[in-house]
């Protein structure tokens, strides 16, 4: 195939695999905002003197630590229903794959986020607004690392972009696209991740600008 029939065929298919990425950031974004509520809950839990309370949120975030993502959307989608039926007569609500991969990566940003508040939730005042601040450039970063592995979806049948890749390649009915599919799936990452992490170390030098005092001592 010549170079100028794989432009054209992926110009074609630039939409398809754009909505496949936009269920990547879905997918990231569901994640986030429930890990981050879960991993605060488990943070405050292990700032606690409840012995109990303490130790079981330790023992928590260890475990969502420690278990690849991975092997935690092979066991979701095998353990969720596909269907979850309503209280009161009011029918079946579909259990989505894609929400299953955003439960699975949710579990690795709860540990994320306990580990790295329960240092903040000890300090007060203007240590503790500073820290706070620290801390939300390192979930940015690490949203960013949620969006790559959400890339894993694809086997459990979520159509997102690796998924819709495989699909572009087998319609095209040759294996000479592979390589090139890919390689502009990965200008998708790519291009996400550059501006995201770009904006992260313009507000990552501005806070440290503000962190900085002043020295005239005012």
């Amino acid at each position: 195939m010549s170079g100028p029939d794989i432009f054209e065929q992926l110009l074609t298919w630039s939409l398809y695999l754009l909505g496949g990425f936009a269920w990547n950031i879905t997918i990231s974004l569901v994640a986030v905002a429930i890990g981050t509520v879960a991993g605060y809950m488990l943070a405050r839990g292990r700032a606690t003197k409840h012995m109990l309370s303490q130790r079981m949120a330790i023992l928590a975030t260890a475990l969502m630590r420690n278990v690849p993502t991975f092997v935690f959307q092979f066991y979701l989608i095998f353990m969720l229903p596909d269907t979850v039926t309503m209280p009161l007569g009011l029918g079946a609500v579909p259990f989505p794959s894609w929400l299953k991969a955003s439960l699975a990566l949710a579990l690795a940003v709860a540990g994320f986020v306990s580990d790295n508040l329960v240092p903040v939730l000890s300090l007060d005042g203007t240590e503790r607004r500073h820290a706070t601040m620290r801390f939300a450039l390192h979930w940015g970063n690490y949203l960013v690392i949620i969006v790559m592995a959400s890339s894993t979806a694809s086997v459990i049948g979520v159509s997102e972009l690796v998924s819709r890749c495989n699909t572009v390649i087998n319609a095209s009915g040759t294996t000479d696209m592979m390589l090139w599919v890919y390689l502009y799936a990965m200008t998708f990452f790519f291009t996400f991740c550059f501006v995201s992490t770009g904006l992260i170390r313009v507000v990552s030098r501005h806070i440290g600008r503000r962190d900085v005092p002043d020295a005239s001592g005012a």
